[in-house]
């Protein structure tokens, strides 16, 4: 008994730390202060069970009971990842990755502290919840008084197989596995320390996302017993179209030999097929830019199968929201052909003809106004912001500027300790040395400041954060957040999805959908050139003219007048069988016609070309 005693202080006096939760006893690692307030991470706590043979692509579970004391010392393996667009690959993978990382203090196991749930980002394909430096999260956030939990989710296709059908496989499964992390905290973690009923949820890029998704969805948590407030930093919610996902993973699987005209069987082959196998199909599909596993799609839990998002919008919950964007974003990235900017419309009444008029028509002359991806962030920034100060929300909004460059990840040096850079600048310590404690003040204390003013829907109103000593420059309040690129896209574009809408309306009490009948529709919109000092006006005309012929979504046409302005008016053209090109065409038929009927009679007698038997 004496030696248990004495092991048990040995234990204590090197750094462990014992907690005990409702799935037995977890012992983690201990971080000594000479000021008396240790703190103590726990990494690797299971908060589901390990997603492995038949539980691969099925929802999470709720783990099983231990014996004895689990080991928390150490990470456990990241969840798969093999994507072509991180330069910096996860040393141990393994599909048994769903655990949870718990950062707490002595001072928080005593007096329960408010808790940050942060979820990483990546695109939904990379990166994990054991990357992050331990000491930055210590020193910037439980040192501060609140505990920080990291959970994992599953990436890629692993977190997103979508086959339609939501009774073999659920859509969004990461999502699942966030809510379930969430769950989690809400019956645990006051064992760490933590107060479940003041948690904020945090994510970054495609963890920003995720947790906007979350914030805003009234199917989630309508009730914030979850949580309460939700911090939001460079994110565009973009939601993919359905059947992209379905083909993706259909291409997936068959590349694995998984494809099936029966769902059933491409899912238990998927389940058998080794993680690997799958990890290089989908690498492959990737550096063929063929798939697009990087966006959640319009469905459960998140909301109901393509329930429109200005829908949802009404019925945002009405939380506390702390949203932040860098200056330049995407800007200076490689322009990326292969990116949908249709989540952009995805509130539009008609968002396929949008999105194609888009294209058609603005896409070359808005390139070097706006950055596509960029747009995205500010865009769907301003749209979600304005719609939670609508429902009773209220939504503190900011922009980092600090040169020498604000980009995307260029400010997670500043809040979550990576991608640092070797030589900053007086001014960005100055900025480093209270970035990270505004998102804790919004934790504790429900605002960043008490001089940061809320948004007004109407002013757009954002903080502008910039350091500059030698120019005398401070974070300052500024209005019109990306106005003219706002106004473009929810204005300008706006008009268009209207007057779309009205050709149907129209085109339907004509009963022209059926005939193949075009009707043209003159729209004008003035685009002002950004950046210039004379704010150069633009103007763009042109005509839609967009056909029904059937269910299938139709891709519009345009025409401009000035180039055919020879060419003679409806009306005024002579009939078809007087023009010589339409007896070309009838000769050309016949000679392919004759053609093919000598091919097949050859064919006939060859048993090379008779069908295989199915």
């Amino acid at each position: 008994m004496r030696l248990l005693l004495l092991l048990i202080l040995f234990q204590e006096s090197i750094g462990l730390k014992t907690v005990t939760t409702s799935y037995g006893k977890v012992r983690g690692i201990t971080d000594y202060s000479i000021l008396g307030n240790d703190k103590f991470i726990f990494k690797g706590v299971p908060f589901v069970k390990p997603p492995l043979g038949d539980l691969r692509f099925s929802m999470p579970q709720k783990p099983d009971k231990w014996e004895g004391v689990l080991d928390a010392s150490t990470y456990k393996a990241a969840c798969p990842s093999n994507s072509s667009l991180s330069e910096h690959a996860q040393n141990f993978i393994s599909e048994d990755c769903l655990y949870i990382n718990i950062f707490t203090s002595q001072y928080c196991l005593k007096n329960k502290c408010p808790v940050i749930v942060y979820y990483h980002g990546g695109s939904y394909n990379l990166d994990s919840a054991t990357m992050f430096p331990d000491k930055f999260i210590l020193e910037r956030y439980v040192d501060k008084g609140t505990v920080f939990v990291i959970p994992a989710y599953r990436l890629g296709v692993l977190g997103q197989f979508w086959l339609g059908d939501k009774e073999l496989v659920p859509a969004n499964l990461l999502v699942y596995d966030a809510i379930e992390a969430l769950y989690y905290v809400q019956d645990e973690i006051s064992n760490f320390g933590g107060n479940p009923n003041d948690v904020t949820i945090m994510g970054h890029s495609s963890g920003g996302q995720l947790v906007n998704a979350l914030g805003v969805s009234s199917y989630v948590d309508p009730e914030q017993e979850l949580f309460q407030k939700f911090i939001v930093l460079s994110s565009y919610e973009i939601f993919e179209l359905e059947h992209f996902k379905i083909n993706n993973s259909l291409n997936v699987a068959k590349r694995v030999n998984c494809f099936s005209k029966n769902h059933q069987e491409i899912l238990k082959c998927m389940r058998n097929t080794d993680v690997m196998q799958i990890l290089q199909a989908q690498r492959t599909m990737e550096d063929e830019d063929t798939a697009f596993f990087k966006s959640l799609i319009q469905a459960p839990p998140l909301m109901d199968y393509g329930e429109k998002l200005a829908e949802i919008k009404k019925r945002v919950p009405p939380r506390k929201l702390l949203c932040g964007v860098t200056e330049h974003e995407f800007e200076k990235y490689p322009y990326r052909e292969g990116f949908r900017v249709e989540g952009v419309f995805l509130d539009f009444e008609n968002p396929v003809e949008t999105v194609t008029y888009y294209h058609d028509n603005f896409f070359n002359k808005t390139r070097n106004m706006f950055n596509t991806d960029s747009s995205a962030v500010f865009v769907s920034t301003a749209t979600y912001t304005e719609a939670i100060v609508n429902a009773g929300g209220e939504v503190y909004l900011f922009e980092t500027r600090q040169k020498p460059y604000s980009m995307h990840v260029s400010d997670m040096q500043y809040f979550i300790g990576i991608h640092r850079e070797l030589h900053h600048t007086s001014d960005m310590d100055i900025l480093d040395s209270f970035y990270s404690q505004m998102l804790v003040n919004f934790t504790k204390f429900g605002e960043p400041s008490p001089y940061w003013n809320k948004l007004d829907a109407k002013e757009m109103n954002f903080l502008a954060l910039e350091i500059d000593t030698e120019k005398g420059i401070g974070p300052k309040m500024e209005n019109g957040f990306h106005k003219e690129l706002v106004d473009f896209w929810l204005v300008d574009m706006m008009e268009l999805d209207k007057n779309i809408t009205e050709q149907k309306q129209t085109k339907g009490s004509a009963n022209g959908e059926a005939n193949g009948e075009v009707n043209p529709t003159p729209m004008q919109i003035n685009l002002t050139t950004l950046g210039s000092p004379n704010s150069t006006e633009v103007i763009l005309e042109s005509t839609i003219f967009i056909t029904y012929v059937s269910p299938i979504p139709p891709r519009q046409t345009t025409y401009d007048p000035k180039i055919d302005e020879d060419q003679p008016v409806e009306g005024e053209s002579a009939p078809i069988y007087n023009q010589w090109w339409f007896y070309v065409i009838i000769i050309l038929i016949v000679i392919i016609a004759a053609v093919l009927i000598l091919l097949a009679l050859n064919k006939n007698n060859d048993p090379e070309s008779l069908p295989l038997l199915a």
